[in-house]
C-alpha cells in the first residue's frame, strides 16, 4: 500500500497529513527517507515518524451518525472553534480511537445528519465524486422563490470551481413542514422550506447557488446521506451506524445510484473521475509516461486563468490548481493579521499556516488556514489591493514553489497562475499564456464582483488592474511575462466555453504529439 495510507491506518493522521509529514522528510522507511507516494509493506517495513516507530496495529473502525447542531464545526482541527462535532461525541462511543473526523463537512450555521469514521479509506469512498451519492437538505428562505429564480437553479449556476447542479428540488411537504417544527422548534415555521439534492460537494454549494438567484438561504438542514435519514434523531444525537445501514451505504458505491430514493427525481450530470493522488517523485518536475501532461496558463489579473483552467481540466478530467488562491491567501493572513506585506521575512514566516485543499473535483481552489477555510474571502477589494506587493518577494516565492512542484510532479495537472510556464514550471508540456485588453478584463471582474452596472466600480476595478500590471511586469522576482514557447490566446471577444475548447484542442494535440513520440 502507499506510505500515506499505512500512516493514515496506523492512525497517525489523516491521508492528507500523512502525505504532508512525508513530504517534510518528517517520515522514514527502513532508515531511508520516504517519498510521496511510496509503496511499503507493513508486514515488513519499518516506518519511523521524527525517529519514533510507528506501529501498524489497525484499531477497530467506528461508523456514527450525529443529528449536528447548529454553531458547532466540523473542522475537528479547528483551534478557533467554541465546540466541535467531536466533543458531542461521548467518550464510551469513541471506544480508544486514536481519531475521529467527520465524512465531508457541515458548515459551523448548518445543521443536521453528519457521519463520522475513524476509516479514511472509507470516508474517501462515501466522497468520491463517480459515485454520486446523494445528499438531502431543507432549505429555509425568507420567501418563496418564483419561476425564474427556480429555472435559473434547475439549469445550473456557474461557479469558479465548475457548474453547480441541483439533482431534485421541491416545496417541502406539510409533513417535512411537521418534522422540521419538531427538529427545530416553533421558529421553523416562519420560513419557507424546500428540499433539494445534491451529488455534488461544492464548498457551501447550496447557500452559493441560493445566494445567486437572490434567495439567501436563512437555515439549512441535512435530511438524508445516500440511505441515510435523519429520521428518529434530535438535534445533539449521535448513535452507531448499524451493519445493515453500512452494507446499505457501501452497496451505492458498487451500484452507483446514489442512494435516491423515490420517485421524480431528475438524473444529475455525470461527473468527471477524479484523479487518484500521484506518487511524486524528486528527479522529475513532469512525467511524460502515458499518465497525462502538465499545463500552464499564465495570463495578467482579470484574463480568466482560473476559470479557463478549471473549465479546461473538468472537460479532461485533469486536475486543476489555482496556483493564485496561495498568495491570495497569504495576503488574507497577512492582513488578518496585522503583518507589514513589504516584510519578507514576516510574510514567509505565515506560510506554513497555509494549506492549499482540493475540492471534490480534485481541484486545488481552497486556501485552509488553521483549520479554517477562508476562500470565500480572497477575492475581497482590500486582498485585490495588497497581492502584488506580497507576490513580489522572492522570499516568499521561494517558500511557495515546493508545494506547486510537487503537486505538478504526478502529471495530469492544469495550473494556472502568473509565472507558472517562466519560472514554476519551465518544461510544462504545454504553456498557454491568455491575453486580454485590460477594458475587457475590468468588465468581466465588474461582472462577476455583480457590479457591472456601476461606472466608479468598473473604473476603479480598472486602475487597479492596471496597477497591479504594471506591478507584476516590473518586479525583479518573476516578472509577468509571456513564457517561451507558449501558445498565446487572445480572448477579446471569446465565450467562456470558446476559450476553454481552445485550451482544450491545444491539450489534446500536445498528448498526441507526445505519445507519438513514445
Amino acid at each position: 500500500m502507499r506510505i500515506h495510507k499505512a500512516l493514515a491506518d496506523a492512525g497517525v493522521a489523516s491521508r492528507r497529513k500523512s502525505e504532508e509529514m512525508v513530504a517534510a522528510g518528517r517520515v522514514h522507511v527502513n532508515g531511508v527517507i520516504a517519498a510521496i507516494g511510496q509503496q511499503v509493506d507493513v508486514s515488513t517495513d519499518v516506518l519511523t515518524l521524527d525517529g519514533r516507530a510507528i506501529g501498524q496495529q489497525r484499531e477497530e473502525r467506528l461508523y456514527m451518525v450525529m443529528a449536528k447542531p447548529y454553531g458547532t464545526t466540523s473542522t475537528v482541527s479547528d483551534p478557533h472553534a467554541l465546540e466541535t462535532v467531536l466533543d458531542l461525541v461521548p467518550a464510551a462511543m469513541r471506544d480508544g480511537a486514536s481519531r475521529l473526523y467527520p465524512v465531508g463537512r457541515l458548515d459551523r450555521e448548518s445543521e443536521g445528519l453528519l457521519l463520522l469514521t475513524n476509516d479514511g479509506s472509507w470516508a474517501q469512498r462515501m466522497l468520491h465524486p463517480s459515485h454520486g451519492i446523494e445528499r438531502e437538505y431543507a432549505v429555509g428562505l425568507d420567501h418563496s422563490i418564483d419561476d425564474h429564480q427556480r429555472r435559473e437553479l434547475e439549469g445550473g449556476i456557474r461557479f469558479e470551481e465548475g457548474m453547480a447542479r441541483l439533482a431534485h428540488l421541491a416545496p417541502a411537504t406539510n409533513a417535512d413542514l411537521r418534522r422540521l417544527v419538531e427538529l427545530l422548534g416553533a421558529e421553523a415555521r416562519d420560513l419557507v422550506w424546500y428540499r433539494a439534492t445534491l451529488r455534488q460537494g461544492m464548498k457551501r454549494q447550496l447557500r452559493r447557488m441560493f445566494g445567486a438567484v437572490e434567495a439567501p438561504v436563512r437555515r439549512l438542514v441535512r435530511l438524508r446521506f445516500g440511505t441515510i435519514r435523519l429520521s428518529g434523531m434530535s438535534i445533539g444525537d449521535v448513535r452507531p451506524l448499524t451493519a445493515t445501514e453500512r452494507r446499505q451505504l457501501d452497496a451505492l458505491v458498487t451500484r452507483g445510484d446514489g442512494g435516491g430514493i423515490g420517485e421524480g427525481r431528475a438524473p444529475a450530470k455525470a461527473e468527471p473521475r477524479a484523479q487518484a493522488e500521484p506518487r511524486v517523485q524528486a528527479e522529475s518536475r513532469t512525467r511524460r509516461d502515458g499518465r497525462g501532461l502538465v499545463v500552464s496558463i499564465d495570463g495578467p489579473g482579470g484574463s480568466g486563468k482560473s476559470t479557463v483552467g478549471a473549465g479546461a481540466a473538468e472537460k479532461v478530467s485533469y486536475r486543476f490548481c489555482d496556483t493564485g488562491v496561495l498568495y491570495r491567501g497569504l495576503t488574507w493572513l497577512a492582513l488578518e493579521r496585522a503583518v507589514d506585506t513589504s516584510d519578507a521575512a514576516a510574510l514567509s514566516g505565515l506560510v506554513e499556516a497555509l494549506e492549499l485543499a482540493p475540492d471534490a473535483r480534485q481541484r486545488y481552489v481552497r486556501v485552509v488556514v488553521d483549520g479554517r477555510d477562508i476562500t470565500e474571502r480572497l477575492h475581497t477589494p482590500e486582498v485585490d489591493r495588497e497581492v502584488s506587493g506580497v507576490s513580489r518577494h522572492s522570499e516568499v516565492r521561494a517558500k511557495l514553489l515546493p508545494l506547486q512542484h510537487a503537486l505538478a510532479s504526478g502529471g495530469r495537472i492544469v495550473m494556472a497562475g502568473r509565472d507558472i510556464g517562466t519560472v514554476v514550471l519551465p518544461d510544462a508540456d504545454l504553456k498557454v499564456y491568455l491575453d486580454v485588453s485590460i477594458a475587457e478584463r475590468a468588465r468581466r471582474r465588474a461582472e462577476a464582483r455583480g457590479v457591472a452596472d456601476d461606472s466608479e466600480a468598473v473604473t476603479q476595478i480598472e486602475q487597479e488592474l492596471r496597477k497591479r500590471d504594471g506591478v507584476d511586469s516590473t518586479r525583479e522576482t518573476a516578472p509577468l511575462r509571456v513564457p517561451e514557447g507558449a501558445l498565446v490566446i487572445n480572448t477579446e471577444g471569446n465565450t467562456l466555453e470558446q476559450t476553454i475548447d481552445d485550451v482544450v484542442t491545444a491539450l489534446r494535440r500536445r498528448e498526441h504529439e507526445l505519445g507519438s513520440r513514445r
